[in-house]
């Protein structure tokens, strides 16, 4: 390997454990706790090599943010190839958003704050868009009308980010409590399997449109 290339791959592995660094950081404790003197002290260097990569912190946020929207659509596109119909396609693609929510449940929360929403339209425009069309095409083959289909894709959306920040602000501890104070055995058992809940209420959802 050259001089060149070690630097090159050297250059990329500190980006990424700056990058992973953030993600720790605000996994334990929040984003607001993710400075650039906290990722250089996780990291164990100096704030200037931190710049060196970085023009600031929010520059972090951004490419932190990119990098959950491109795993996302790389799922997406698994999904798109996949010979499915769209009612089925639609059902794997909210489950993709509730996978990734709760393994990665403070990047899906950068994601989808909406003080850096603008930002990342900027960036990820193009994406976008092609996402929004895919998504019209899917409910029109469901028999959505044109004039219904950005109610029902918002509804759809809502759905999806309720119940995700429902289930993901909730701490196992504070849940476990929660349940045990309920007076209602068969709600407390519905929370039990989470995921199966959110799969039933979307499908639910989905069918109820071809009815």
């Amino acid at each position: 390997m050259s001089t060149t290339e070690r630097r090159v791959r050297q250059k990329a592995e500190i980006r990424q454990r700056i990058l992973d660094a953030a993600r720790q950081i605000a996994r334990e404790k929040d984003w607001n706790a993710v400075t650039i003197r906290s990722i250089a002290d996780a990291i164990e260097y100096t704030a200037p090599i931190v710049y060196e990569h970085f023009e600031n912190k929010e520059d972090v946020l951004l490419s932190i943010a990119r990098e959950g929207h491109e795993e996302v659509k790389r799922s997406f596109d698994t999904v798109m190839a996949m010979g499915l119909n769209a009612e089925e396609k639609l059902a794997r693609l909210s489950m993709v958003q509730w996978h990734f929510a709760t393994a990665q449940p403070e990047v899906f929360r950068l994601m989808h704050n909406p003080e850096r929403m603008e930002q990342q339209r900027e960036q990820m425009r193009d994406d976008m868009q092609e996402a929004r069309f895919r998504m019209e095409s899917l409910f029109g083959e469901l028999g959505v009308s044109e004039a219904e289909k950005p109610e029902i894709i918002f509804n759809w959306f809502c759905l999806m980010l309720g119940y995700i920040n429902l289930i993901t602000n909730i701490k196992p501890d504070e849940a476990a409590r929660h349940l045990k104070k309920m007076d209602d055995p068969q709600m407390a058992a519905l929370f039990q399997n989470p995921t199966a809940l959110y799969e039933r209420a979307i499908r639910r959802f989905l069918h109820n449109l071809t009815c």
